[in-house]
């Protein structure tokens, strides 16, 4: 075991917030040509108002800090960062007319986010081509990726990352296992897997099929797929369905949400039958924080650091002075965003120079590999791009860490010491969107 301090997740989102989750440092960045007095406008959209403001919401505050921190340290040389953040409050009519309006804005961005939001995001999506501004964004809901545009989704695909949990099942689930729960809970049978989630982080039912598939080819038994709404209210027919029959969730929503499935769960007697992981914009020191009796055996699919005392020294330093406790890492996923967006652009400016930076010219370093094995500050996991002849990948993460929460004493976290983690080795991910050449025979 290795213990984590306490700090947050996301996204993401399915938006794709949410979170922080595994260590990892940051690659160096090449510097770029050196010129003065450029400004680049970057737009920034989420709910800072609305029913998952306390997940997005440092997002976007963090991703205003990232911009004034690489504008004091000339961190792009020569280039002043314009991170504009928008308010849509999770109403798709919002996120659709401030996105007009920023784009509509002088200067005219040359990278936006989705909204941090999957229902909304193969929308923007559209507009983004219109637009001529390539999205950068946590979700890789297929929607969105496929086929490929202006979406650029940093996460691996949902349906990637379920086979990645599909993968870790397998290779733990035996009676010598050192995973604590199963060690105590294993059978001689086929484990079984379910997939608790919004109803619109892996689409509809059907369009979970290849995670299904995958499943079902490497022995795992699928139960079956209970979708609750975005925001999330009586769950006792989803639990009631799986009561008995489930060792394995795959949880597709944010922890704010996850938090009430987890409190009916324990009211239904079910919490210890099962250990539940979510996707990699999940938080676990979120639930830690707010539902501490029902955290261990709680896991994520992680690709960002979790030990909020392992953060670069000007990224935690910088959080300190805000109102976010080190348990809301979905603070430095801003800085994340902010990272990665000036990598594009960083690489932008070597391919075309600083001159001729536009959307257009952006999209096509993306398009031409211009992200590839990226590590962006306080990431897990790399990050690569690509949309040419040869090879399309629109959603970027190469890899999760899968860390489970055993061991948690509540009140050693009182006292601000450590979330206890055991740590799994890196997995990469299987490429199950359609046409993937991991997606079993029988589903293609």
């Amino acid at each position: 075991m290795k213990k984590f301090s306490l700090g947050l997740g996301l996204f993401l989102t399915v938006v794709l917030v949410v979170t922080i989750f595994a260590g990892c440092a940051a690659a160096p960045k090449a510097e770029a040509p050196k010129q003065t007095n450029v400004t680049f406008r970057l737009i920034n959209l989420g709910d800072a108002s609305g029913p998952y403001a306390v997940t997005i919401g440092p997002q976007l505050d963090g991703a205003k800090d990232y911009a004034a921190w690489a504008n004091s340290t000339n961190y792009l040389p020569g280039v002043t960062l314009d991170i504009r953040s928008y308010d849509h409050g999770m109403k798709a009519e919002s996120a659709v007319a401030l996105y007009k309006e920023a784009v509509t804005g002088t200067p005219t961005p040359v990278i936006t986010n989705g909204g941090l939001w999957s229902d909304v995001a193969p929308t923007l999506g559209g507009f983004a081509k219109q637009n001529k501004i390539p999205i950068i964004d946590a979700t890789a809901l297929r929607a969105a990726v496929i086929p490929p545009g202006w979406f650029f989704g940093y996460q691996p695909s949902y349906e990637g990352q379920v086979g990645a949990y599909v993968n870790w099942i397998v290779d733990n689930w035996k009676a010598d296992s050192n995973i604590p729960w199963i060690k105590t809970h294993y059978q001689n049978r086929k484990p079984r897997l379910a997939l608790v989630s919004w109803d619109i982080a892996l689409g509809h039912a059907n369009e979970s099929a290849e995670a299904k598939c995958y499943a079902i080819s490497k022995g795992v038994e699928w139960v079956g797929a209970e979708y609750v709404p975005l925001t999330v209210g009586d769950v006792t027919p989803q639990l009631t369905r799986l009561k008995d029959k489930v060792d394995f969730i795959y949880i597709g929503m944010f922890g704010s949400a996850w938090q009430a499935v987890l409190k009916k769960a324990a009211e239904l007697g079910m919490r210890d039958q099962f250990i539940d992981v979510g996707t990699s914009y999940f938080s676990p020191p979120e639930i830690a924080k707010f539902t501490p009796d029902l955290v261990n055996n709680n896991g994520c699919l992680a690709i960002f650091e979790g030990d909020w005392n392992k953060y670069p020294k000007y990224l935690s330093d910088a959080q300190a002075k805000t109102k976010y406790p080190k348990e809301f890492g979905s603070y430095a996923v801003g800085w994340f965003w902010g990272d990665l967006a000036t990598e594009a652009l960083r690489q932008t400016i070597n391919r075309v120079g600083i001159d001729k930076v536009t959307g257009q010219t952006v999209y096509d370093t993306l398009c031409a590999g211009g992200i590839t094995k990226f590590k962006p500050m306080i990431a897990c996991n790399t990050i690569s791009w690509a949309n040419n002849s040869s090879k399309v990948k629109m959603d970027g993460g190469d890899s999760v860490t899968i860390h489970i929460v055993s061991g948690y004493d509540k009140s050693i976290a009182a006292a601000d010491t450590y979330t206890v983690y055991i740590n799994t080795p890196e997995v990469s991910i299987p490429a199950l969107l359609p046409g993937g050449k991991d997606v079993p025979a029988g589903c293609k």
